[in-house]
């Protein structure tokens, strides 16, 4: 499961699709859920994977969706109605389990958005310096010398903001 789960996550970041990763980092029992559960929660509220059952499932896409939003990971706590069963965790978000099982979970949500895209179009020394200084760490960087009007790739009617990116123009 793990294998699948990380091969999963590598095609999302491939494709440049934005999901959270949620993992269980502490459960009580009669949870379903183990620690080391994990699983990936997509923009529109799919979750591939398991952490938790049904009473849990909802609390996680909610607060997943709030961590995708924001793009700032959490501890999420699930917790029985009335009860702190976990030592107090400044910073964690803590819902309250609809399930009258009982159970209680901590379920970490990081975020993994793609980096920003830059295309640059044209040959001018201003594209061709911001090319070369563009740090590789903080946005893809693509760049052609056709007009603006030429597809790149070969793809009719291409634009930046069609392939995530937002246009910068320095021709």
């Amino acid at each position: 499961m793990a294998h699948r789960m990380t091969a999963r996550m590598t095609e999302l970041v491939t494709e440049r699709v934005p999901f959270v990763h949620a993992t269980v980092v502490r459960a009580q029992v009669p949870a379903s859920a183990r620690p080391g559960d994990d699983a990936i929660v997509l923009a529109d509220g799919s979750i591939e994977g398991f952490v938790g059952g049904q009473c849990a499932e909802g609390s996680v896409r909610v607060a997943a969706l709030e961590a995708l939003r924001d793009g700032e990971s959490m501890l999420l706590r699930v917790l029985p109605e009335g009860e702190s069963v976990f030592p107090e965790s400044p910073g964690a978000h803590v819902v309250v389990n609809p399930c009258l099982s009982g159970g209680a979970l901590e379920i970490f949500l990081e975020p993994l958005l793609p980096p920003p895209v830059i295309f640059l179009v044209g040959t001018m020394p201003i594209a061709q310096a911001v090319a070369s200084s563009w740090p590789a760490t903080a946005a893809t960087r693509s760049t052609t010398s056709g007009p603006r009007s030429t597809p790149v790739s070969g793809s009719s009617g291409w634009s930046p903001a069609a392939a995530g990116g937002t246009p910068c123009w320095l021709t």
